[in-house]
């Protein structure tokens, strides 16, 4: 993080509108301007700790994980991923983002100086949707329905950040994205590059009725590709409500429809 600026859990907790189902359609929401960044982080990030210390090396992103180490302030550290956790007050500031290092273990980023003042390495593969304990009936801040895939997409997109700087919502550039079946029009609409190539950290969009989806398609992060053209993605709703992780073959009957590069 800078040591001026900070990704703040009050930022995050922004009120807004929020559904794989049906979603808000007020063409009045637009998306707020924010600092332009890379569309997918790297993995690998080089920082150090903030001054004083030691600062401790948690289990997972949390406080309640338990300790495993610490590093000394200054001591140069390697991000592999970040995550959404327990909200920390540290050296930088308060923030909710947590680093994944080399050797596994986690520390706070609000004790990190990593020279941005928002998260900096790509998602960890795991559940840090904040709306897993929501109610299905309740929305989003980006004004899509608690728990279902378009809803944990848009948390992906907005971790990673959007080419154009812009925080995504149901009406990402004026375009009202909606169910998951209407994601590539509106793409389209919007200029947002959209193809049959998978790629890290773009979306996975199944249009109607096809790959094992309803009428209401679905969408998913694409977390991996591999040598054999295979995709690894994660999701939510494709069981009920819930997070998961699919493997999925072209050819072999649940390939995506498009991937959109936000």
């Amino acid at each position: 993080m800078r040591n001026w600026s900070r990704f703040t859990a009050a930022a995050l907790a922004a009120l807004a509108l929020a559904g794989c189902g049906d979603a808000i359609t007020d063409s009045s929401l637009r998306s707020p301007e924010g600092a332009a960044r890379q569309s997918v982080l790297p993995t690998g990030v080089s920082a150090e700790m903030a001054p004083g210390g030691p600062y401790n090396l948690r289990a997972g992103p949390s406080t309640d994980y338990a300790v495993e180490g610490s590093l000394a302030g200054g001591a140069g550290v390697n991000i592999t991923c970040t995550s959404w956790g327990e909200s920390v007050s540290g050296h930088y500031g308060t923030s909710v983002v947590w680093d994944r290092l080399g050797n596994g273990s986690w520390v706070a980023d609000a004790n990190v100086l990593t020279g941005s003042d928002r998260q900096v390495a790509r998602p960890c593969r795991r559940d840090d949707y904040p709306y897993r304990n929501s109610s299905t009936s309740g929305v989003d801040r980006w004004n899509f329905y608690n728990r279902q895939c378009t809803s944990f997409a848009a948390h992906r997109i907005n971790w990673n950040g959007t080419r154009t700087g812009k925080t995504f919502t149901n009406m990402y550039l004026g375009e009202h994205f909606g169910d998951a079946h209407m994601w590539d029009d509106a793409a389209r609409a919007s200029g947002v590059a959209i193809s049959g190539t998978p790629g890290v950290g773009k979306i996975a969009q199944w249009n109607r009725n096809v790959g094992g989806v309803g009428g209401y398609g679905h969408v998913a992060y694409v977390s991996a590709v591999y040598d054999d053209g295979s995709i690894l993605i994660e999701e939510y709703n494709w069981s009920a409500y819930s997070y998961g992780t699919r493997r999925l073959y072209p050819g072999g009957g649940y390939w995506p429809s498009n991937f959109i590069n936000f």
